[in-house]
């Protein structure tokens, strides 16, 4: 049975760069475009990973984390920003993220960090 990773970024190129990065992969990839969409296809589906992005319109990726807590969903987190600060990184792992991988980043990367985790 193919795993199954959803793809968190309200940036369609980033999106769809990601899928196209996974296709060789044996995996269904779901895509959301905010934090609120995540959260309801993580209420819905069980999730191999989940690709998160920290910077998304309303609902930030930590705002994210943190309801998935509250909610009691145990999702596997990679954070992906183009925002990457030692800080940002700190609180993503904080609050439970796997790892954190800054953009722009190369097909091998995402290919390389999805295997890992997923």
């Amino acid at each position: 049975m193919s795993k199954r990773i959803l793809v968190v970024d309200d940036e369609k190129n980033i999106r769809l760069t990601i899928q196209l990065s996974l296709q060789s992969m044996d995996l269904t990839v779901d895509q959301a475009i905010s934090g609120e969409e995540a959260l309801e296809r993580l209420v819905m589906y069980p999730y191999d990973l989940v690709l998160l992005d920290l910077k998304l319109p309303g609902m930030s990726g930590l705002d994210v984390m943190e309801k998935l807590a509250e909610l009691g969903i145990n999702a596997r987190v990679v954070i992906i920003s183009a925002h990457g600060t030692i800080d940002l990184a700190v609180k993503a792992l904080k609050a439970k993220a796997l790892d954190f991988i800054e953009k722009p980043f190369s097909p091998e990367e995402i290919r390389k960090i999805v295997a890992k985790y997923a």
